[in-house]
Parts: C-alpha cells; sequence; structure tokens
C-alpha cells in the first residue's frame, strides 16, 4: 500500500526552488570577476614599485622604464583592440539593454586577458626595434640570419594576435546579431529552417572579421615557408632544417606551401563570396518580415563557392600526395647521397651556432717510450692536480633509474662533495652560518698560479633554511642577523698529513696565508642562500651581529656612506613595503625603521639580482665567490641565445646531469648561444656590473636596447678578468650534446653515426656502509662534468700552441668514450686565462689506438688487491668510504689518471684522503701521498715498496698472512 503524505507539494508555496533570473546571476558573475581582476592588480603594484625603487637603488631607472614601457605599449594596443572587438559589433547589433550594457565590461575582460599574454612578448618587440645583422645569409633564402632571429618571431607573433583578434571580432558579431533577431521574432517563425536562421547571422562585419582573420592565416601560411629550415626532421639524416624534398623540384614542399598560399586564398575569395549571396539572401528575409511578407523560399546560389572550394581541396590534397609518393619513392631510396648537400647545411650551422666551428683537432697518441717517475713527479699539472674537489657533485632530479637505490638509501642527491663536508665541519663555526657550495677560483701568488677551492660563509635566509632558532622572529631574521661573514680557501693540490684542506683562508676574524687573500670588507649580505627574502640595515635601538668572538659577539652598523639598498624614506615606502613582504604590522608600526636611514636590501642571491635586472639573458645556476679590488665579488656568467638559427639543431640549456646549482632557474630550449656577458655583483653592498665580453649580435641588440646596462671589455678590472670562467652549463651543452656527434665533418660519417662518441663514466662517491656493492654496480658509476685544472702546455701533445712551458693555464677538462665502449677518444680542454679565454682544444685520440678510458682506469683500481683489502678493512671499522673523482692528468704527451680515496666517520662526515691510486700504461700503484705512489712505477719491486707505505693494520706479514 503506498503511503502518501498529508503534505502535498503545492508549487505556489514558498517551498519551491528559486532560480535567479540572469541579470542577476551577470550581476553577481560581473562583481566578482571585477573583484578578482582588481586584487590581481592590487597584488601586482607593491611589486612593480619595488622593483623600481629596487633599479633606481643600483642606478638602472632607464632600464626598468625600458623593459616597463615595451611590456605597457603592448597590453594597451592589445587590450583597446580586443575590447573594441567586443564592444562595437554587440552594441551596432544587440538590442536588450542587458546584452548591449555587458559589451563594455566583455571587451574589458578580454582586453585584459589579452594584453597580459600579448605583454609577455615584449622581448620580440625590443629585438624587432633594435634588430642586428649576423653577416651571414641563408642557403634556401638568402636572407641574412637576423631575419629569423628578429623579425620572423615579431611577424608571427603579430599574424597571430591578429587571427586573434579576428576570430574575437566574428563571435562578437554573432553574439549581438543573434540577440537582434532574437529579440524581433525572427527565430520564433516557424516557416524558417535552421538554415535559415543561420543565415541570418550572415553580416558585412562578420564578413570583415573573417577576413581579418583568414588573411592573417595566409600570411602565417606564407611565413612557414622560412620555418623550413627551422624544421625538425626526425627520420633523417639532415636532423633540422630544410631537406632535398623541401626546396628541390617542382613538386617540393616549398612548392606545396606556394599551392596552399593559393588556396586559402581561393578559399577565402569563395567564402566571401557565398557570405556575401547568403546575407543578400537573408536581408530579404528581414525585409519581409518588417512588412508582414513571407519570406523568398529559394535556395541560395552557393553552389560555385562551393564546389571552388571542393576543387582547390582537392589540388592541394593532390599535391600533397605527390610530396610523400616522390619522397618514398625518390628520396629515400637514394639517401643519403641525394641530402650530403643538405647534411652539410645543418652540420656546419649546428658548429657555427654553438661556436664549436674553431675547435682545434690535434692527434694524441701517447709516446711508445714510458715515461719516469721523476718526469711524472716533475709535471707542474700533476703537481696541481685538483685532489680537493672545488665543486659538488649531486643527481639530477628526478634521477636516473639505476641511482635510484642510492637515494633511497642515502635521502640526499648529494654524490660527491668532501670539500663541502670539510668545509662545514671545520669553518661553519656557528649554527647560523653555513656553506652551500664549493667553486675553483685561481690567483697569481708571488708569480706562481696556484687554484684554490673557495666558499663563502654565508648566512642563509629564512626562505633557504626554513624554520631556525635563531630567524623564528622578524627582529632577529630581519634586522640582526643580516649577513655572512668572509671566504673560505684551500689550495687544491695541497693537504696536510691527516689528509685534510691547508686553509689559505680561514675563520672568524678572517685570517689568511697571504696578504693577498685579505679581504677588508669580509660580511656577505648578498649570496647565494639569501632567498626570497629581504633583511634592513641602519635601524635604531639595536645593532646588527656583525660576527662572533671568544666572548659572546661582535656587533656592527652598515656604513651610512655605502649606498646600498632601497631608503626607507616615506610613509609611503613602509606601506609598500609592507604589502609587499607581506610583514604589515613589522613595517607600518615597527621603532626600529629609521626614517631617512633604514635601507631595505632585496633580490639578495646573485641569480635573482641579476635575473631580475636582465631576464632576457640566460643566467647559469653557478655563481662562484672571489677577491677584487678588496672586497668580495660574486661571479655570474650569462649568455645570449636563440631557437631561431637556421639548421640548427635544439637543445636545452639549463642545469642537467651533475646538478650543481643551490638555485635552479628555468632551462631553455635553443639552437644559438654566446658566453656574451660576465657579471659581478659585490657581496657587500649588491653593486652589479654587466660586462659585454663579445660582439655577437643578440648581445648588440641588447646593448642597443639598455645602453645603460652593459659595460664593454675594455672597462672589465683586471682582477675580474684573471677569474672569468668558461660556463659549465654551455660547456655541457657544446660537447656533452652537440660535438660527441657534429665533430664527425664528413657528411657520410656523421649520416651513419661511424664515431658516436658519449661523456666518459667513472666510479664516485660513498661506498658505505649500505652502499658497499655499489663498488660493482650502476649506483657507483656517474657520468663525467667539465672540471677545473690547471695545466702546463709542456705536458699537453705537440702542436697544441697553449702557451710557453712552465706558465700554467687554468682550463676545464672533460672526457669522452666511443658510444658503447669505454676506451678513451677525446680529451676536450676550454682555456679560460686572458688572452686565451674561450680557445677550445679536442685532442682525440686516434681509433686505431688503445688508451684507458676513466672507467678502465677504476677498473684497474678495482682489481687491485690491495685496494679491495683496505676498502674492506675500513667497512669493517663503520667508516664511509668515498671513491674520489677520477683526474685526468696529461704529462708530457702521456696519460696518468690519480684517484684519491676518502674515509669519512659515519656519525660525523668530516672526510680525510688517505690514500692515492695512480693508473699509467694499465699498472695501479697505491701509497700515502702521490709522489710515494708515483715514485712505485719505475720499481720492479713496487709491491713490497708500496706495502711499506701502507697503515700497519693492512701491511703483509712476513709468513705471507694479513
Amino acid at each position: 500500500m503506498a503511503i502518501i503524505s498529508s503534505h502535498s507539494f503545492d508549487p505556489r508555496s514558498d517551498a519551491f526552488p528559486w532560480i535567479a533570473s540572469p541579470a542577476l546571476l551577470w550581476r553577481s558573475l560581473r562583481f566578482w570577476i571585477w573583484t578578482v581582476v582588481v586584487v590581481l592588480v592590487a597584488s601586482a603594484i607593491p611589486d612593480l614599485i619595488v622593483d623600481y625603487w629596487f633599479f633606481d637603488s643600483v642606478g638602472k631607472s632607464r632600464v626598468f622604464w625600458t623593459m616597463l614601457n615595451a611590456q605597457f605599449a603592448l597590453f594597451a594596443i592589445t587590450w583597446l583592440v580586443f575590447c573594441l572587438a567586443d564592444y562595437l559589433p554587440i552594441r551596432q547589433y544587440a538590442v536588450s539593454p542587458a546584452l548591449r550594457n555587458a559589451a563594455i565590461h566583455l571587451g574589458s575582460w578580454s582586453g585584459l586577458f589579452a594584453g597580459w599574454l600579448v605583454s609577455q612578448h615584449w622581448t620580440k618587440l625590443l629585438l624587432l626595434r633594435h634588430q642586428q645583422t649576423f653577416g651571414q645569409t641563408d642557403p634556401v633564402f638568402g636572407h641574412d640570419i637576423g631575419f629569423y632571429v628578429f623579425v620572423l618571431p615579431a611577424l608571427s607573433a603579430l599574424f597571430g594576435i591578429l587571427a586573434a583578434a579576428g576570430l574575437d571580432t566574428a563571435m562578437a558579431f554573432v553574439v549581438g546579431r543573434w540577440d537582434q533577431l532574437r529579440v524581433n521574432g525572427l527565430f520564433a517563425r516557424q516557416d524558417l529552417t535552421f538554415w535559415d536562421k543561420a543565415g541570418l547571422i550572415v553580416t558585412p562585419g562578420l564578413n570583415f572579421a573573417l577576413t581579418l582573420m583568414g588573411a592573417s592565416l595566409v600570411a602565417l601560411t606564407f611565413l612557414s615557408r622560412y620555418y623550413l629550415l627551422l624544421k625538425a626532421n626526425e627520420e633523417s639524416g639532415v636532423r633540422v632544417g630544410a631537406e632535398f624534398l623541401d626546396v628541390e623540384g617542382v613538386v617540393s614542399t616549398l612548392n606545396f606551401i606556394n599551392v596552399s598560399l593559393a588556396v586559402e586564398l581561393g578559399l577565402m575569395l569563395a567564402i566571401g563570396l557565398a557570405l556575401a549571396r547568403i546575407g543578400r539572401h537573408y536581408r530579404a528575409v528581414v525585409d519581409a518580415h518588417q512588412t508582414g511578407e513571407q519570406g523568398p523560399r529559394r535556395r541560395v546560389a552557393i553552389r560555385g563557392p562551393l564546389l571552388i572550394g571542393a576543387a582547390l581541396l582537392s589540388v592541394e590534397l593532390l599535391f600533397f600526395a605527390g610530396v610523400v609518393v616522390r619522397q618514398y619513392v625518390f628520396v629515400r631510396p637514394n639517401e643519403p647521397t641525394i641530402q650530403l648537400p643538405y647534411i652539410t647545411r645543418h652540420m656546419d650551422a649546428t658548429l657555427k651556432a654553438y661556436r664549436l666551428n674553431h675547435v682545434e683537432s690535434v692527434e694524441w697518441s701517447p709516446p711508445d717510450k714510458r715515461l719516469r717517475a721523476a718526469e711524472i713527479n716533475a709535471s707542474e699539472t700533476l703537481k696541481n692536480a685538483p685532489i680537493l674537489p672545488p665543486w659538488v657533485s649531486r643527481l639530477e632530479a628526478p634521477p636516473d633509474i639505476q641511482h635510484l637505490r642510492r637515494i633511497n638509501l642515502s635521502q640526499d642527491l648529494t654524490v660527491y662533495g668532501p670539500t663541502l663536508d670539510i668545509f662545514r665541519q671545520e669553518q661553519s663555526l656557528r649554527p647560523y652560518y653555513d656553506v652551500l657550495s664549493v667553486d675553483a677560483v685561481r690567483y697569481d701568488v708571488d708569480g706562481q698560479k696556484r687554484m684554490y677551492a673557495s666558499a663563502v660563509r654565508e648566512l642563509p635566509s629564512r626562505a633557504f633554511l626554513g624554520p631556525k632558532e635563531w630567524l623564528r622572529h622578524w627582529g632577529s631574521a630581519a634586522l640582526m642577523y643580516t649577513h655572512g661573514f668572509g671566504l673560505i680557501m684551500a689550495p687544491v693540490n695541497e693537504l696536510d698529513a691527516e689528509g685534510r684542506p691547508v686553509y689559505s683562508a680561514y675563520d672568524i676574524p678572517s685570517k689568511t696565508s697571504h696578504p693577498q687573500f685579505a679581504a677588508p670588507e669580509p660580511r656577505i649580505y648578498y649570496g647565494e642562500g639569501m632567498k626570497d627574502d629581504y633583511v634592513l640595515t641602519n635601524i635604531r635601538h639595536l645593532a646588527e651581529l656583525d660576527y662572533p668572538d671568544d666572548q659572546f659577539r661582535v656587533t656592527g652598523v652598515f656604513p651610512q656612506t655605502v649606498s646600498a639598498g632601497i631608503p626607507v624614506d616615506s610613509i609611503v615606502k613602509r606601506v609598500v613595503l609592507a604589502l609587499k613582504t607581506k610583514d604589515l604590522t613589522a613595517f607600518l608600526f615597527s621603532s626600529f625603521i629609521d626614517h631617512g636611514r633604514t635601507r631595505v636590501h632585496v633580490y639578495r642571491t646573485p641569480m635573482r639580482r641579476v635575473a631580475r635586472m636582465a631576464p632576457f639573458l640566460f643566467v647559469e645556476s653557478n655563481p662562484f665567490a672571489f677577491i677584487s679590488d678588496d672586497r668580495i665579488q660574486w661571479m655570474v656568467n650569462a649568455l645570449t641565445t636563440t631557437d631561431m638559427y637556421p639548421y640548427s639543431l635544439r637543445e636545452v640549456l639549463g642545469d642537467k646531469a651533475d646538478e650543481r646549482a643551490i638555485e635552479r632557474f628555468p632551462e631553455r630550449l635553443i639552437n644559438y648561444g654566446e658566453d656574451s656577458v660576465k657579471i659581478t655583483m659585490d657581496a657587500f653592498s649588491g653593486d652589479v656590473h654587466f660586462y659585454q665580453i663579445t660582439d655577437d649580435p643578440i648581445v648588440r641588440a641588447w646593448a642597443h636596447c639598455f645602453p645603460d646596462l652593459f659595460e664593454p671589455v675594455a672597462k672589465v678590472p683586471e682582477p675580474v678578468r684573471a677569474q672569468l670562467t668558461y660556463p659549465l652549463q654551455w660547456f655541457h651543452v657544446q660537447f656533452d650534446d652537440i660535438y660527441k656527434r657534429y665533430h664527425m665533418r664528413d657528411p657520410i660519417e656523421f649520416y651513419n653515426v661511424e664515431d658516436l662518441w658519449d661523456d666518459a663514466d667513472e666510479v664516485l662517491g660513498s661506498l658505505g656502509p649500505g652502499l658497499e656493492e655499489f663498488g660493482t654496480q650502476d649506483e657507483a658509476t656517474f657520468s663525467y662534468e667539465g672540471y677545473q685544472a690547471l695545466v702546463d702546455p709542456a705536458d699537453l701533445p705537440a702542436g697544441t700552441a697553449a702557451g710557453p712551458p712552465g706558465r700554467l693555464q687554468f682550463a676545464m677538462f672533460m672526457p669522452f668514450t666511443p658510444e658503447g665502449q669505454r676506451n678513451l677518444r677525446s680529451l676536450i680542454v676550454a682555456f679560460q686565462d686572458p688572452g686565451a679565454y674561450g680557445r677550445l682544444l679536442d685532442l682525440r685520440v686516434p681509433q686505431g689506438v688503445f688508451v684507458p678510458g676513466p672507467e678502465q682506469a677504476d677498473t684497474i683500481i678495482d682489481t687491485d688487491s690491495q685496494v679491495n683489502q683496505q676498502i674492506a678493512l675500513w667497512m669493517r671499522h663503520a667508516s664511509e668510504v668515498i671513491r674520489g673523482h677520477t683526474i685526468l692528468v696529461p704529462v708530457k704527451g702521456d696519460l696518468v689518471y690519480v684517484e684519491p680515496l676518502w674515509i669519512s666517520s659515519i656519525q660525523n662526515r668530516l672526510p680525510e684522503v688517505k690514500l692515492y691510486s695512480v693508473v699509467y700504461r694499465g699498472r695501479c700503484v697505491m701509497a700515502t701521498t702521490l709522489s710515494a705512489a708515483i715514485e712505485y712505477l719505475d720499481s720492479p719491486e713496487a709491491i713490497e715498496q708500496r706495502d711499506s707505505t701502507l697503515p700497519w693494520f693492512v701491511r703483509p706479514r712476513k709468513d705471507g698472512r694479513k
């Protein structure tokens, strides 16, 4: 039995669901959209104002206004175009008051969104205005390369914007016309079909909008001919650029684009003719409706335009089919011969774009006669070998699959960083100080060039460290703990008797082994660990922590005479800075802020400061600190790049394997680059200098845009010039991504990939405990990265002309092996000293000559019984064993491998070098000093002599047992 409620539903009662009217919904939607817009704009204003104050504080306000004007011009023009594109059509045709009133809102929203998107392309506008010539022309159209780099991207963006504007205008005409017909009742007539009603939408304004969109798309099709020189060819020897089929013969891709242009123009005419006929026909329907007569029922005569459009599309399809057939019938069966000129174009362009066309290749075959130990020990290159590594090697994130187990066990991406561990343990000295990275620097000390591992004792910020006791409160983090203190330096080739560094700059206050390393101003207000944070100086009632002393601490005040930071000299600045930092009460009500004296320091990391001032440059994420004119300076490498160089291969530039970055920045897709700008930043004042060191066309264009930003190479101070360093990430892309294939200069050899290289591998990092098996597992083998070293030209093969013997050169090295093999194929050398900076040398081992590679040298060390016994003993004593970097040392045209063996306590990471393994001509020797190990290479009794230098607990007993 059904149960019927006594309370029946009455649709007239208050319980009936209430549905908001469209007008009410529109008012609510309009309110919230404008609220979001206002909030977004209001939140951006403090950032914009602080940016202006920042640029003004560093004397670069014109740079700020140039960038802002370019962005504002693009935004304003785009906003006006899209606003009118929506507003005018709706106001012309719409009848209902609600839609007519909504037109200004819809147009404004469309313009705001489009303007924001287009303003992101401000760099294209500036490069177009200040374009430069490359002095090289493309081999197909004969245009200067500058056309592809400066003009083509801007034209493509312009026509893309016009096509979008045409589409937006067409949609506005449709909406306005639809409202007019709806209100006039034409859509309610039963005698009109759906197509009749759709035809009534056509207006002259709609035709104009569609014509604008079509013309823009035709222009983009025309520009696509130039993109043939940039297209990727996955299955061809011409990896990038126009191939034989693209430009040769009547049935070619280029002619297919020409046919497509003709077809698109024909389609525009056909569609325009059809729309004109439709408009005339259905305007008669409207006239008849207004007079009360029945509209005409005859069909619209659009068969002709439809047939024309179908014929044109058939022609385009047939031509495309002809191109495909020609590819498979004529081109592919005749590769690679038919493609040889185009393969050569691609090879040459890629080498030029990546600055590899001037690499000097020198044949390197080790001499037949073995070197004596005394000759090896006398080598200046060997004496300066970087035993103390001035770098930190980390896995890329996410790591390769073979390294996942290591990550799970260690919970750390660091592979190798004993110098960083030592500096942190011995020279941090206080819990609030930290050492974040280690880098290589070199100085001439008493007439002798020496290389040092260098680091900065920083006081990282809250954003970098997270919550820490000494940074918990605003008064501590922003007012008292404001700066780090001093450099830490140690020679890379000198260790004490315990296997630890011999410091040249150390302790607080700073002590140095040589007056050259003394920095009268050791304070670090700007450093790598000061991320997304700010500090205030010259405050009232409170002094900054300057440095700790034996008793408690020494306080200090930032010198009022140093113009650094943003002065807080008005209530307006306090309000804006409060909104910017979100520390509202601190800035608005703190009595510590002294108007006219207090300064706020923002953008305090080298990379963020540089990227804020020059966002168009690629900033390498490996800055380093050095001493220049008694001040601690940061050096930042910056590159000018593009991805529009014809025929050149595209690669990703950024922080990749063996990641050494504290602060990562977005990677960039490029097919051209130039090491063109060196930037210094004062660690105390934050003062920044941009030095233009090359005449690259792209950097010339930016120098025209920002004449106040760049300084010529002649103004580079000598202490800065002496520290110029080749960009590591650029070096990686050049050789590990490009040169390993493009060193093959013969197109047939390149097509068949007969001599592909791979970056060498080495056994590196911790072997236990918990990681003991990594000595034979993939987890312990890592790819080489470029590393710095001092080299004596006398130790390089004949023909290198690297300089006079005995005059050490600072260089970057990277070994390569044949793909899938382990023997050495090449050692790449990049010189970095003044006069030879940027010179690239390829020491190439002939293909028929065997020279062991680094991984094979590691295998020789692994199979040495003494090494294995020593590692096993240390592990049984719960020590962490760390396989050091396998250093390739060229000596008198020969090659010696040196690998230090580190041990460290598990509880206290303080690594020490205890043994040196040396591999020469397939033989491994080991001792507690490098020179002693090399001495054993000469003696037939090397085993016995070596045993006498080993620690007592691994020496053989007289009875032969251990």
